[in-house]
C-alpha cells in the first residue's frame, strides 16, 4: 500500500494521524505540491512530491502497488483519468476515515520511488552551485535553509512556483503555501495573512500581475519577490540576496525587489520527469 495526500488532508488536520500511520507501518507516503511538508524532505516515509509534471504518476510506481490510497487529492492535483490510463488501483478515502489498522506493518519503510531519487539527481546539484544569476532551485533551497520557524514561502502557479514545489526542501508543514489550481494574487495573500500573524513571509512571483498589486494596495507589510530573466531583475550572489529579503522584511511595509533567475535548468527537470503542469 503506499498513500497519496493532497491539499484537503491538510486542512481538514488528518496530517498528524497520517504521520502516525506512516510511523507505525513505515508505509510510504506521496504528497501533492499542495500538501508539501507533510514530512521532513529527508524522512524515511517521505517518497517525493507528485503532480507538478506529466511523468510524475509513472515516476511513482503508483501501478506496482496493489492499494493507492488517495487521501484529500483533488482531481486538480491527480487527475483520476490518468491514473486509470496508467493501471493505478487507486482508490478515495476521506480524511476523517484513514485508519491506521487497515495498513498492514511493513518489514522496511517503503522503497524511494524514481520520482523522488532520480528528481534528487538533478536538483541536489543545482543547490551547490553559486553562479550568478542564480539558479532557481538554489534560490529555492536558500531560502529553506534561512527561513525561520513559523516562517513561510507562498508561491503562485507559475515558473517560480513551479519552482518552489518542485525543490524547496521542506522541514514542516505549513512552511510552503501553493495553490491547488491558478488564483490571481494567492501567494501575495497568503505572504501578507501569514505576515499579520506575525509570522516571517515572502511571496514569490513571475510578475506583479493585477491580483497582486490588488493585495499589495492593501497590505501593510508584505515582501513580494519577483523571479526574472528578462534583464530587469538584480543579479545578486545567494546571500547578497538573501540580506535583502531580511532586510525588507525588517525595514516593514509594502516592497518589491526583483530578482535575476537563470531557468535553463527546466530541461534538465523535463529529461527526468516530463512537462511541467503549470506554465514555465
Amino acid at each position: 500500500m503506499v498513500i497519496v495526500v493532497g491539499a484537503d488532508a491538510v486542512q481538514s488536520g488528518a496530517a498528524p494521524v497520517i504521520r502516525d500511520i506512516a510511523d507505525r507501518t513505515l508505509t510510504g507516503v506521496v504528497n501533492t505540491w499542495a500538501a508539501k511538508g507533510l514530512f521532513p524532505w529527508n524522512h524515511p516515509a517521505h517518497l517525493g512530491t507528485i503532480g507538478l509534471q506529466a511523468d510524475d504518476a509513472e515516476l511513482a510506481g503508483l501501478a506496482g502497488f496493489d492499494d493507492v490510497v488517495l487521501c484529500g487529492v483533488s482531481n486538480d492535483e491527480l487527475d483520476r483519468a490518468e491514473l486509470d490510463h496508467l493501471g493505478v488501483r487507486w482508490r478515495d478515502v476521506l480524511p476523517a476515515d484513514i485508519d491506521a489498522e487497515t495498513f498492514p506493518m511493513r518489514a522496511e519503510p517503503t522503497p524511494r520511488p524514481a520520482l523522488y531519487t532520480d528528481l534528487a539527481a538533478v536538483c541536489g546539484p543545482l543547490y551547490t552551485i553559486d553562479d550568478t544569476p542564480l539558479n532557481p532551485a538554489r534560490a529555492a533551497a536558500d531560502l529553506a535553509g534561512a527561513l525561520p520557524d513559523g516562517g513561510v514561502v507562498c508561491a503562485d502557479a507559475g515558473r517560480s512556483g513551479f519552482w518552489i514545489g518542485r525543490t524547496f526542501a521542506t522541514r514542516t508543514l505549513g512552511s510552503v503555501q501553493l495553490p491547488i489550481r491558478d488564483a490571481a494574487g494567492f501567494a501575495a495573500t497568503q505572504a501578507a495573512m501569514a505576515r499579520r500573524l506575525g509570522r516571517f513571509s515572502v511571496a514569490i512571483v513571475d510578475a506583479v500581475d493585477t491580483g497582486t498589486q490588488a493585495v499589495m494596495s492593501r497590505a501593510s507589510d508584505l515582501v513580494v519577490e519577483v523571479w526574472t530573466d528578462d534583464g530587469s531583475g538584480e543579479v545578486l550572489a545567494s546571500q547578497a540576496r538573501l540580506d535583502r529579503l531580511l532586510a525588507a522584511h525588517d525595514r516593514g511595509g509594502a516592497h518589491v525587489v526583483r530578482l535575476e533567475v537563470d531557468f535553463s535548468a527546466i530541461h534538465a527537470l523535463i529529461a527526468v520527469a516530463g512537462a511541467p503542469r503549470w506554465t514555465v
